[in-house]
């Protein structure tokens, strides 16, 4: 006998596309059978009606601010969950300093999955207006290593921001430490680019196949456009190389003009992510929360099964989980979402302050990680 059964659900195909309706049923914390919804249904100690809404795999913010307790952009993880995420990455909110006490106050005992990219800088990100140091003197390759060993997993990658404002003069030199650091401990560096002190070509340019360009449609000093609003040679060519790209949306990260300049010539991000702070998680239209942001690359032309390959298998790749989590398939664990597409009007925002009105998006329903309801929406 079946756990749970979850009947009436539309199950979508990554690969072709295309949408089926299936009974999916879980045994313990694992998917164990889908069937057909026109199959005999299988007897279970729970059934949930997913009344035509999607079922999708648990969704994975791939950038998101957790550190509570020690960061001012710091969220509570558990909230993330109202948005149908199971797993999201805290993408250097701490670093090397203050990871054991993030760990201790703000990843352990969640019921979201947490994984971590420490940041270069020992200190993380403190808060708004406060710029984390990188000067070499600071910079330590032992201790970064220390902590790997010290918590085995949860740390799987750099995090950097080369921001003018906070490199100064330095310059590019520590993303290229951070480079070299990476290559050291295996791990895949991701860099924040707004207001980069150098062309986006000259940044990527550092990046190997496997790291990560954030804030992909920014516009706030050199972006990745040319002032022909082409895309850069230089970003279509680390592409190729398999250099990866991030939306990281936040609050000021995501430009529309950017943005559909770089998807007319066929530039989406490989993730789409929230960067989701205490300021902007349910309080700012920008942003909202990761289904909307869905929502905003889908209206914008992104298919949406790379929409949602964005968010479950390309990082459930990246961090190593994809034997795990990232498909509704049997064996996997059931981290699921059901969620609907939602009809009417509705507006998407930018940075700037610009809109565009939209006819649909998505929104969750429930939230289930290993085979169980951890949030559903009243």
């Amino acid at each position: 006998m079946l756990d749970v059964l979850i009947d009436q659900v539309k199950l979508l195909d990554l690969g072709s596309g295309k949408e089926s309706f299936q009974q999916v049923g879980i045994k313990g914390s694992r998917i164990c059978t889908i069937l057909s919804e026109k199959a005999v249904q299988p007897r279970a100690r729970k059934v949930i009606h997913g009344k035509g809404a999607y079922l999708f795999p648990g969704f994975i913010d791939f950038h998101t601010h957790l550190f509570q307790h020690g960061s001012g952009f710091g969220l509570d993880a558990d909230q993330l969950l109202t948005a149908g995420i199971t797993t999201a990455v805290d993408m250097g909110t701490a670093g090397y300093a203050n990871y054991p006490a993030f760990h201790q106050c703000d990843a352990a005992g969640k019921k979201v999955r947490i994984r971590s990219f420490l940041n270069l800088s020992p200190v993380g990100q403190p808060g708004k207006g406060i710029n984390e140091p990188m000067d070499q003197a600071v910079l330590n390759l032992e201790k970064m290593e220390e902590l790997m060993d010290r918590y085995p997993g949860e740390i799987t990658g750099i995090k950097i921001r080369t921001s003018a404002n906070i490199v100064g003069t330095l310059g590019l030199d520590p993303l290229k430490t951070a480079v070299e650091y990476g290559e050291q401990l295996g791990l895949p560096v991701c860099v924040h680019t707004t207001n980069p002190p150098a062309a986006a070509s000259a940044v990527a340019e550092i990046l190997r196949p496997g790291d990560i360009y954030c804030h992909l449609y920014h516009s706030v000093g050199h972006t990745i456009l040319d002032n022909s609003y082409h895309v850069e040679k230089g970003i279509l060519e680390a592409r190729e190389r398999g250099v990866l790209f991030d939306l990281g949306n936040g609050k000021m990260n995501f430009n529309f003009a950017v943005a559909e300049a770089a998807i007319r010539e066929g530039l989406f991000p490989d993730f789409i992510s929230s960067d989701s702070t205490p300021a902007t998680f349910h309080k700012s239209e920008l942003m909202w929360d990761l289904p909307r942001c869905m929502s905003k690359l889908f209206y914008l032309g992104m298919p949406l099964s790379e929409v949602i390959r964005s968010v479950t298998e390309t990082p459930a790749k990246i961090l190593g989980l994809d034997h795990r989590i990232g498909k509704v398939a049997e064996g996997y664990e059931a981290d699921l979402t059901l969620c609907r597409m939602k009809k009417g009007e509705i507006l998407f925002g930018d940075s700037s302050g610009e809109t565009r009105k939209g006819s649909q998006w998505l929104e969750p329903e429930k939230t289930f990680i290993a085979g169980r309801v951890v949030w559903e929406k009243a």
